[in-house]
């Protein structure tokens, strides 16, 4: 198959939301788990328009004989680049436009301290391709969703994030993560709802979004319980959902206890840099 790599522009919005939608429905409905990542086609447009028409964000697509039948994004926001949405056309899966699409990814972030991605672990197709390219599986996770059945704990006071919180946040983060996420946590008092959680007048964890959209960071696993009962109180969603590392195997039988269930399997894969969390985190779409 003859193929074209471009940058993606503005008139590629709804093509690319198609494809996108299409080929996480279509993965998800063969292996029988929800379309939770592009649940709707509107959702998918506005996610895709968003990556395409961000100057953070880089967005590639794939042509063949003058039809996009790809695209891929990376977001470039941190030192540690994020790889994701990729998607392919199902017509044209399994012909090689889904590596030619990660090779232009790679290249892009040749210069980067680290390239990360999420991958759903029941997609053995995008595991192997992944593999191939040099990336490792780092972490595994699930996706929870639900509503608590707790109440916010005392000794806690967990409120939104403020531009006044972004240097302690960061700093947080650097200290359990090893990496920078400033421009993330920045942005996240723009499109989310950010919070955090203060002990005794210090921040001990933050979240740039209960979901799986933002990530999330604590010192302990205790402090991750706080940030969640507080977000949780403040939030008017029926449900919330997030991802959440299975190395924290208390704190997941402490989500089910608590009225959450996980919903399907997945894992942070990465080439470069990586340092393991020495304290607790929730990834994002990306890592």
């Amino acid at each position: 198959m003859n193929l074209v790599i471009r940058r993606a522009t503005h008139e590629d919005i709804d093509v690319c939301a198609g494809i996108t939608y299409e080929a996480f429905k279509d993965i998800s409905d063969r292996h029988f788990f929800p379309n939770t990542d592009f649940p709707t086609q509107d959702f998918s447009t506005e996610i895709i328009s968003l990556f395409i028409e961000s100057p953070v964000f880089f967005g590639i697509v794939a042509e063949s004989d003058g039809a996009v039948v790809g695209c891929g994004f990376m977001d470039e926001r941190n030192p540690i680049r994020g790889i994701g949405p990729v998607s392919v056309d199902r017509a044209f899966q399994g012909r090689g436009a889904g590596r030619e699409i990660m090779k232009a990814v790679l290249e892009r972030g040749k210069d980067a301290a680290g390239i990360r991605l999420v991958q759903e672990s029941f997609n053995m197709a995008s595991l192997s391709l992944y593999a191939s390219l040099g990336f490792e599986v780092k972490e595994p996770f699930v996706l929870m969703e639900g509503k608590f059945r707790s109440q916010p704990q005392y000794g806690f006071e967990v409120r939104p994030l403020t531009g006044e919180d972004v240097g302690e946040c960061q700093a947080l983060c650097e200290k359990v993560c090893g990496c920078d996420r400033t421009s993330e946590i920045e942005d996240a008092l723009n499109f989310f709802s950010p919070f955090v959680t203060c002990k005794q007048d210090r921040i001990v964890a933050y979240t740039c979004a209960v979901s799986a959209l933002g990530h999330s960071v604590a010192e302990s696993e205790a402090d991750m319980q706080a940030l969640l009962l507080g977000a949780a109180a403040y939030s008017s969603e029926e449900l919330l959902s997030f991802h959440l590392p299975l190395r924290y195997a208390s704190l997941f039988r402490w989500c089910l206890q608590s009225g959450l269930r996980a919903v399907k399997p997945m894992a942070v894969m990465a080439v470069g840099e990586y340092r393991s969390p020495e304290g607790c985190w929730l990834p994002s779409f990306v890592y």
